[in-house]
C-alpha cells in the first residue's frame, strides 16, 4: 500500500469536520442534589459529601419558581381564613320576602364557595414545606462558582 490517495483525504477532511460541529459543548456540568443545612436568614446548602457550601445570594441563586412555591400560604390565609369564609357564606340562607319562595342565591354562593376552595387547594399542592434535611436539586450556571436551585427533591411519591 501506498498510502492514503487525495480522494480519501477528502472524505477524512469532510467527515472531520462534519464530527467537528456535532461536538458537544466542553462545558457539561449535570445537576447536584444538595441537603439543606440552614434556612433562615439564607438558605445554606451542602453537597460532595458535606464538603461544600453554598449561601443564598452569594453562591446560590433561588429559581422564580421555587421561591413563588414556597411562599404560597406565607401568611396563612389560604388555610385557615379562606376556608372558614366559605363556610360562612355557604351558611347563608335566605327567602324572598315576596311569598317566602326559597332563594336561588344560597345555591350560587355554594357554586362560588366551591370553587374558590378548589382554587385554593390547587395552590396548597404546589406549595413546597423546605426543611432542614431535605434534599434540593441545584444546577451550575456558566459563572465560575454559582450555582441556582432549581425544586425540592421528593422522597417519596407524592399523590
Amino acid at each position: 500500500m501506498n498510502g492514503i490517495g487525495e480522494e480519501q483525504k477528502d472524505f477524512f477532511k469532510v467527515l472531520a469536520g462534519e464530527l467537528k460541529t456535532r461536538d458537544n459543548p466542553s462545558d457539561m456540568k449535570c445537576g447536584i442534589i444538595a441537603r439543606v443545612e440552614q434556612l433562615s436568614p439564607k438558605i445554606i446548602v451542602s453537597f460532595s459529601e458535606a464538603k461544600i457550601f453554598l449561601t443564598e445570594d452569594e453562591e446560590l441563586l433561588i429559581s422564580e419558581w421555587f421561591r413563588f412555591r414556597c411562599n404560597i400560604d406565607k401568611t396563612g390565609v389560604l388555610s385557615s381564613t379562606v376556608p372558614t369564609n366559605t363556610d360562612n357564606a355557604e351558611a347563608v340562607t335566605e327567602t324572598h320576602s315576596n311569598g317566602g319562595a326559597p332563594c336561588s342565591m344560597p345555591d350560587a354562593i355554594s357554586y362560588l364557595a366551591s370553587a374558590i376552595l378548589g382554587v385554593r387547594d390547587e395552590l396548597l399542592a404546589l406549595k413546597c414545606d423546605l426543611q432542614v434535611g431535605d434534599f434540593v436539586y441545584i444546577e451550575s450556571l456558566e459563572q465560575k462558582d454559582k450555582y441556582i436551585l432549581i425544586d425540592k427533591v421528593l422522597n417519596e411519591v407524592q399523590e
